[in-house]
């Protein structure tokens, strides 16, 4: 049974003191997450890391679930913040630079946000054992960093790749270097984001990767003129938010139901 609210916060309860406590209550269960993991995450801790009782953190979020699905909303609104709104207006040409840039920065100021929901992506699972969340979870993501080389493409600045390989891998990329942060915490993390954005330079730029006569066109027809419309970059923030059912139905979409972006 649904307890909350989609974006995983119970009904709003109106007073400043009671929005105070949730925040409170979601910062704890992301320190939790972050130091003890998702399995030891339990209402029981957040109560103790919060000095409250165990029915207070029930008033606000009735079930586990409820609160975990308040982490994730309070992460990804986070980083629509701070990564979304670095990637707004960015050129076609500057834009790869800018992400890279935009999410070592996150990384580097919310590392147990980022701990947090690494546990959660995990270990967060419905009745069925299926993840809440998993790689369609980042969709709009994708297909906002998938507008951006596209439209770079369609300007000249960029060269002949696969915009979809292009932007999988730079995710996960940062993925990587998240994996990496964790077993190495004094990692340096301007040095390896001067690497990243040399190596994606390099695999991007027009001036390496000429069109030629006979050469496979990796562009995708739809994406380019799905950009005609605007730029992408205006819708930045938006690509950082996260539905509550992502994964609940336990079956992945057909492809062929879905609309280009999400594909």
């Amino acid at each position: 049974m649904r307890t909350g609210n989609d974006d995983g916060t119970t009904p709003a309860r109106g007073t400043f003191t009671q929005t105070a406590r949730r925040a409170q209550l979601v910062g704890c269960a992301i320190d939790a997450l972050a130091e003890v993991g998702y399995q030891q995450t339990t209402v029981a801790e957040v109560a103790r890391r919060a000095g409250v009782s165990k029915g207070v953190v029930t008033y606000y979020f009735p079930a586990r679930d409820d609160l975990v699905w308040a982490v994730v909303a309070a992460v990804f609104a986070s980083v629509g913040e701070h990564v979304g709104s670095r990637l707004e207006d960015v050129p076609p040409s500057r834009f790869v630079a800018t992400y890279l840039g935009a999410w070592v920065d996150y990384y580097r100021a919310y590392r147990r946000e980022m701990t947090a929901i690494a546990e959660i992506w995990t270990s967060f699972r419905d009745a069925s054992g299926h993840p809440h969340l998993d790689a369609r979870t980042l969709g709009r993501e994708r297909a906002l960093v998938e507008a951006a080389l596209a439209a770079g493409q369609a300007e000249g600045t960029l060269g002949d790749f696969s915009p979809r390989v292009m932007a999988v891998t730079l995710k996960a990329a940062l993925d990587g270097l998240l994996a990496q942060l964790a077993m190495e915490p004094a990692l340096d993390l301007d040095a390896y984001l001067d690497e990243l954005v040399a190596l994606f330079d390099r695999a991007t730029r027009a001036a390496l990767s000429p069109c030629r006569e006979g050469s496979v066109n990796h562009r995708d027809p739809a994406m380019t003129s799905h950009l005609a419309g605007g730029k992408p970059g205006s819708v930045a923030k938006g690509a950082y938010c996260c539905e509550r059912t992502c994964s609940r139905s336990g079956r992945a979409p057909d492809s062929r139901e879905m609309p280009w972006h999400q594909r």
